[in-house]
């Protein structure tokens, strides 16, 4: 699958015609084929990022306190319906909800499916009525209310709608930017005629082969001979304008870090990550975990809690995103804290098994929490102990 191809599929970043254009405001079109532009990729790569690490989260759920895997773990974990798995489900709703702000999976027949579109009426003080729902060739033709379904919005500032006002200032300014580098290094000369020449009963049909065949030809190849007419004088100019520069490739790169900084200023995501910059790599993973990723997976849990629960959540029935398995661990790295935490009781060893993405021991014993001695209650201690 080409990456234009797959970039369509995940964020579909507008209608389009018959012809297959997207339909901009105020009825401009552009070919889907040039639709790339640096803002939309900037978005994406950032938007692709968060719901990358957001899908590696597990959806736990509890009754009466008690991890379980019933069938709504398994709907959110592994398959939410027969055409989609649970991480290509996740990973899609998550780039859906960062790109346009909002988000619908509805429930048909047991199964979870994520809208591709549909309308949305509020009401004050009664539940809210969404129409046009579509999910692939599936069109519905009837209303859903507000318990009917899982609506999920991040807040009422668009940031990729805000972002989207500086389509055509960054679009603009790339194509000039790429309109100077096509134009650099180029070769240009002074091409003088006498007057013999131009009198010639052939001129018109010499003139147009040599301009439209030979110097095509002549600038295309890297060795070639230029063949002129009698009467023609071909002069080259090489000064400063016909030099290769480096400054239009550093201009297109710099539009493209700029739109990198807008998206992830909107995005709350650290830019080195964005960039591959290893320096700090964890303190910038803890940023986006603390302020892109954890934020969004809290708006999707508590409307998952609120409609699928209830007030059942009192009594320990609920949905918890877990986010501590985005982060890859070394076991040697933190082979001395693990032994703090489960002699402590925080964990047990299957506990700490489970943090390192590791298969769990099937025997008691490690689902029993341990605490040296000297962590013992004081009221139990006796005097000169």
């Amino acid at each position: 699958m080409r990456f234009a191809n797959f970039l369509s599929d995940l964020l579909d970043f507008g209608k389009r015609d018959e012809q297959g254009n997207i339909i901009l405001p105020g009825g401009v079109t552009e070919s889907a084929g040039n639709r790339l532009n640096v803002e939309e990729l900037a978005l994406f790569s950032v938007i692709d990022l968060i719901a990358s690490a957001g899908s590696l989260c597990e959806w736990r759920t509890y009754q009466e306190n008690v991890r379980s895997r019933g069938e709504d773990w398994y709907c959110w974990n592994i398959s939410p319906n027969p055409n989609q798995n649970a991480a290509e489900f996740k990973r899609i709703l998550l780039a859906r909800l960062l790109r346009f702000n909002e988000a619908l999976v509805f429930s048909k027949n047991g199964y979870y499916y994520l809208a591709d579109s549909f309308s949305r009426e509020s009401f004050a003080f009664r539940p809210s009525q969404y129409t046009g729902v579509t999910c692939g060739t599936l069109s519905l033709s009837y209303t859903l209310l507000e318990p009917d379904v899982f609506y999920f919005r991040l807040s009422n500032q668009h940031a990729a709608a805000m972002l989207g006002t500086l389509r055509g200032l960054y679009s603009k300014a790339m194509e000039e930017a790429w309109s100077k580098y096509r134009h650099s290094g180029g070769r240009s000369g002074v091409l003088n005629i006498n007057a013999v020449a131009r009198s010639h009963p052939k001129f018109e049909k010499d003139l147009e082969t040599l301009m439209n065949d030979r110097f095509r030809r002549f600038f295309e190849e890297k060795n070639a001979v230029l063949p002129l007419f009698d009467g023609f004088d071909y002069v080259p100019q090489n000064g400063p304008a016909a030099q290769k520069s480096v400054s239009e490739v550093s201009d297109m790169e710099s539009l493209f870090r700029q739109a990198q900084d807008r998206a992830c200023n909107a995005y709350h995501v650290p830019i080195s990550l964005l960039r591959g910059d290893v320096t700090n790599q964890d303190e910038a993973v803890n940023s986006m975990l603390s302020f892109a990723v954890k934020p969004t997976m809290a708006v999707i849990q508590t409307e998952v809690n609120r409609k699928s629960y209830g007030k059942a959540v009192l009594d320990g029935w609920f949905m918890r995103i877990d986010t501590t398995h985005i982060k890859t661990v070394d076991v040697f790295a933190v082979a001395e804290k693990i032994d703090k935490l489960v002699q402590d009781r925080i964990y047990n060893p299957n506990g700490i098994r489970e943090k390192l993405d590791d298969e769990l021991i099937p025997e008691p014993w490690a689902n029993e929490y341990t605490m040296t001695k000297n962590l013992e209650v004081v009221a139990e201690k006796k005097g000169g102990e």
